[in-house]
């Protein structure tokens, strides 16, 4: 218990160095679907998402969501919910997020400006 505690007093202070989490918009993707995001942003800043429903992860036979940065080929797939730190591109930070699963999937895209 008192190591618990110690971590957890250690990660307090990095999480209040990190920016608010601003939920950009909620979207059910259909099966294939993509939506690109694209958002004004002087320095790095998190793009990211999750599920609005908890166990829709357990549905998921191959990983939910597929997200790629727009600047460069770099993606990743993942069932729980996941985020990238993107670099601005003038002015810009954009991803695309596709549902990669066979039936509808609901998720909240947020952004979160980092230190």
């Amino acid at each position: 218990m008192k190591r618990c505690l110690i971590v957890l007093l250690a990660l307090v202070p990095g999480l209040a160095l990190a920016g608010e989490r601003v939920v950009l918009e909620k979207v059910t993707l259909q099966p294939q679907e993509r939506r690109s995001v694209s958002i004004d942003a002087a320095k790095k800043t998190k793009l990211g998402w999750d599920h609005t429903d908890s166990k829709a992860s357990d549905r998921c036979k191959k990983n939910c969501v597929m997200m790629y940065q727009h600047d460069s080929k770099a993606g990743y797939a993942q069932a729980f919910g996941g985020a990238m730190r993107i670099s601005p591109q003038n002015g810009k930070v954009a991803a695309t997020f596709e549902n990669v699963e066979d039936f509808p999937l609901e998720i909240e895209i947020y952004k979160m400006e980092l230190p």
